[in-house]
């Protein structure tokens, strides 16, 4: 499904410290008046400003996904439900199984998460941007001294050394999304919540107290670049699940409700064969309108009661994926 686009999802994230956090750079640089351990640096909007790396944060978002999916459904592969592989395991199902098979049936097959974040053997559907300050006149970076205690002996193996946190300040990314069922959102909904209530962190010193941050949806875009609104409906231009094979170029199209969030089910055909649910759609708060140039269709989801709404129902849909209760 990476030769078409039938649905996108973008979603505006804040981040900002809920204590100190530290991203640190990948070694120590040149300059001796710096910390040893440095939060990492690029050039951005005409200026040197601290960021957090779309990698880095990737990175977190699949561990904490994985840790869901295991906690309600399998750390194995199973024939139908959530489950996740080990992701640095040679042996994996993901990996060893799956290698050499066609695109079907190697989404098909593959765990909840790698069908998200992909894997070795297939492309991820989701990105993430570097998150950068709003503001950089109002990040403050501390410095501290730490050392490194010894676990058998008790005495200090490393250090002390100094490191350089991050306490203030609001860092903006986005998420996007392509080809993607509503329990996926679903999925996203309950990590970026985690975030945003400190159940989990990013960076260096997690289990030391650092790395705690707030998370939060400022906006969300659900983009249909292959549907036109008529007649108050949003229409599929392309060939769904109602045509046949040898009615490509028919008149075979779908129309549904303006508030409707629709999954990739909903406008790919039998015969593509990639397990997405035939029917995942979801009713929302908000109408879809035409894209401004009149080809493709876009629901926005500005304010935080449209947000948390839009998350209630996709969690929805991740519960009744987790029970099984999707076609």
């Amino acid at each position: 499904m990476h030769k078409r686009i039938v649905n996108e999802a973008i979603i505006e994230l804040e981040i900002s410290p809920a204590g100190p956090i530290l991203v640190e750079s990948g070694g120590q640089g040149a300059d001796p008046t710096k910390p040893d351990m440095e939060f990492v640096e690029t050039y951005h909007a005409g200026g040197k400003t601290v960021y957090l790396p779309g990698s880095s944060l990737k990175g977190a978002l699949r561990s904490h996904c994985e840790r869901i999916v295991r906690s309600v459904g399998s750390d194995r592969h199973v024939d139908s439900g959530v489950w996740s592989c080990d992701p640095l395991d040679d042996r994996s199902y993901c990996r060893r199984t799956l290698n050499g098979r066609n695109s079907q049936t190697i989404y098909r097959e593959s765990c909840t998460i790698c069908k998200l974040f992909g894997s070795t053997q297939m492309a991820s559907h989701l990105r993430i941007y570097d998150a950068y300050p709003t503001k950089p006149q109002e990040i403050i970076l501390e410095e501290r001294n730490g050392v490194a205690i010894d676990r058998v002996f008790g005495s200090v193996a490393v250090g002390p050394f100094n490191y350089q946190v991050v306490t203030a300040g609001t860092f903006v990314t986005k998420i996007y999304l392509k080809n993607f069922i509503t329990a996926q959102l679903g999925l996203l909904a309950l990590t970026i919540r985690d975030f945003d209530e400190q159940r989990v962190g990013i960076g260096f010193a997690r289990t030391r107290g650092m790395g705690q941050i707030y998370m939060k949806a400022k906006s969300i875009e659900i983009i249909y670049p292959a549907a036109i609104i008529e007649n108050e409906r949003i229409k599929t231009l392309g060939v769904t699940n109602s045509a046949k094979v040898e009615d490509v170029f028919g008149k075979q199209h779908r129309t549904y409700p303006p508030n409707e969030i629709l999954g990739a089910g909903c406008f790919v055909v039998n015969h593509e064969n990639y397990g997405y649910p035939s029917n995942d759609r979801i009713s929302v708060s908000v109408t879809a309108s035409a894209d401004e140039f009149g080809f493709g269709v876009i629901q926005k989801f500005a304010d935080e009661r449209q947000i948390v709404n839009l998350w209630r129902a996709c969690v929805g849909a991740f519960r009744n994926l987790v029970e099984g209760r999707v076609g």
